[in-house]
């Protein structure tokens, strides 16, 4: 497996995931990963995704990436814009903003009522 298949297995497994949770049946990879017109890794209508495998154990959260993916949303977006990883362990976490994450779980709480 080279590395660009090294890399699209996250960007695979997060638009079956939205798929098979009835999310978008439509989600797929990016071509090129998110280096051609298209916005993220994984497009699809719910979330902005830029998704980075890794061949180590730990992980690091590039500030940079993360400014750079908020940057490229348009203004009026509606997506939830989440920085996806996975180790060499195939342990995956999916990081958003502190304050976008108390604005879902008080919309999830405004909907159990």
């Amino acid at each position: 497996m080279n590395t660009k298949e090294y890399g699209q297995t996250l960007e695979y497994y997060i638009a079956q995931k939205l798929i098979d949770l009835g999310l978008d049946e439509f989600a797929r990879p990016s071509k090129n990963s998110g280096g051609s017109t298209e916005l993220g890794d994984v497009l699809n209508s719910q979330i902005h995704v830029e998704a980075k495998k890794r061949n180590t154990k730990s992980i690091t959260i590039h500030e940079a990436v993360w400014d750079k993916m908020i940057l490229q949303l348009p203004i009026d977006s509606k997506k939830i814009p989440c920085y996806a990883l996975e180790n060499n362990n195939n342990r995956r976490w999916m990081l958003l903003d502190l304050d976008m994450f108390f604005d879902l779980l008080k919309k999830a709480q405004e909907n159990e009522n």
